[in-house]
């Protein structure tokens, strides 16, 4: 076939280099055998040129294809060993070829037997195989693998990984979090981070059956990479949503353990909020201690997992993180949410309020916030029942009934405080159906002034 500037259909569009070894006729000195520079990188042959790293890419490319004879492979440096063509999946008599030329220096693509394309730069042998995990119409050139190098993938799940380009970007993900943890924690509490990191990676190699070798089975194979990415993909998100906050000299970072139990096989992590920097931490870290039962596991909870070995065929989970509204000289405010899978029909979903008086040393309630002499609750009830109003009105969904959404109002857990205003957290079936999720009413402490008491922690302005 003449060359031409467009790729052939079966050619055309985006791969990934998966696989890469050194070439049955590289010297075992030689630097190129021991370096893998394409590994996990994109490649997208176009109308004209070849996108991707270098050596490869190329602009004023043109496209041909054909087949090539076994003594012919790789420019016929396989030397006719038969081992070593079956070593690198080409153990046909003739194979199909595609080659790009680009300014005038052809380099060829073969077709193995795995429908997988196999191509060589200096003494390195590589693999390239349509992209799973990645949209080639939103392909981007660059590096697509995971954190760890994947010439040294060897358990199934490593693999996996690196074929992977969803679960590549979610490992790299979840290493850039756990890097930043890393730079921006205390000793302490980064130990907690990484002991935790270390059972979690344990627990999943093992929930998943990715410990082993690649099963033979596609259905196996595609439950390994779902099981994976459920897991990565919500580990990465949690990390990334754990950040240090600072007020003065006092620090709150995330802490973290990861507990497991064999039946039912339940997964518990819990990323809970620690304070160090100064005597203020003491009480603050008893307070949580005792709030979030830190003696104790969540997934022993009779009441919360009530089931027991009914459900042995199931993952049960008990996922609990915190995220941070205020922390200043005044205030601490957080919103604790556990995310449950217990047997049910699905997950079920919690919040629930942290709120510290750092200048008193003690949590506080709605009581010590609004003066009791003054009609605050049917005023924030007011505000709350228009502003859902115009939400629900948006959704074509019926207004929320009054009185739910007063016994809302009235809960000091449903309250976060943040610098300049005050959240009201309306959870899931608070005022709607699983379906209408949750919903957040915003007010202003400009628009609360008046029922506020004078001593009210919040009433104090936030300090940077």
């Amino acid at each position: 076939m003449k060359p031409g500037a467009t790729p052939e259909s079966g050619f055309a569009g985006v791969w990934r280099v998966v696989g890469a070894k050194a070439a049955p006729w590289a010297s075992k000195a030689s630097p190129s055998a021991t370096r893998y520079p394409l590994l996990e990188y994109a490649i997208d042959f176009a109308a004209g040129e070849v996108k991707g790293p270098a050596p490869v890419a190329c602009k004023g490319a043109t496209f041909s294809s054909g087949v090539s004879a076994a003594d012919e492979l790789f420019a016929g440096q396989l030397h006719h060993s038969e081992a070593a063509a079956k070593a690198l999946n080409l153990t046909g008599s003739s194979v199909t070829t595609y080659r790009v030329i680009c300014e005038g220096k052809p380099r060829d693509y073969y077709v193995d037997d795995n429908a997988a394309l196999v191509t060589w730069q200096d003494d390195v042998v590589y693999t390239l195989e349509r992209p799973t995990g990645m949209d080639p119409q939103q392909y981007t050139p660059g590096f697509s693998g995971p954190a760890f190098d994947c010439a040294k993938a060897k358990t199934a799940g490593e693999q996996m990984i690196c074929r992977d380009a969803a679960l590549s970007k979610a490992d790299r993900k979840l290493n850039e979090a756990f890097s930043r943890l890393k730079a921006t924690e205390t000793p302490a509490s980064f130990d907690t981070v990484r002991v935790a990191q270390r059972d979690w990676i344990a627990y999943v190699t093992k929930s998943c059956h990715a410990g082993g070798s690649m099963p033979d089975d596609v259905g196996d194979r595609d439950a390994m990479r779902g099981c994976l990415e459920e897991h990565f993909s919500d580990r990465a998100q949690r990390l990334a949503n754990a950040e240090v906050a600072k007020a003065g000299a006092l620090v709150l970072e995330p802490r973290m353990r990861l507990m497991t139990r064999k039946r039912p096989e339940t997964e518990e992590s819990d990323i809970y909020p620690w304070m160090s920097g100064g005597p203020a931490a003491t009480a603050f870290n008893a307070y949580v201690s005792a709030t979030l039962a830190l003696d104790k596991r969540r997934m022993d909870d009779k009441d919360l997992f009530p089931f027991g070995e009914d459900v042995a065929d199931m993952k049960l989970s008990a996922l609990r993180t915190y995220s941070v509204a205020r922390f200043d000289a005044h205030v601490v405010s957080l919103q604790v949410s556990t995310f449950d899978y217990t047997g049910g029909a699905h997950e079920v979903l919690g919040e629930t309020s942290l709120n510290w008086d750092m200048a008193r040393a003690k949590a506080f309630t709605l009581d010590d916030v609004f003066a009791r002499e003054k009609a605050w609750r049917a005023f924030v009830t007011d505000f709350c029942i228009k502003d859902l109003h115009d939400a629900f009105a948006e959704q074509g969904a019926p207004d929320p009934d009054r009185d739910a959404i007063e016994s809302v109002v009235g809960d000091s857990d449903n309250w976060v405080w943040g610098a300049d205003a005050a959240t009201v957290h309306f959870t899931v079936y608070a005022i709607a159906s699983f379906s209408g999720g949750e919903s957040d009413v915003e007010i202003p402490y400009s628009v609360l002034a008046p029922y506020l008491r004078p001593d009210a922690p919040v009433s104090s302005p936030a300090k940077p």
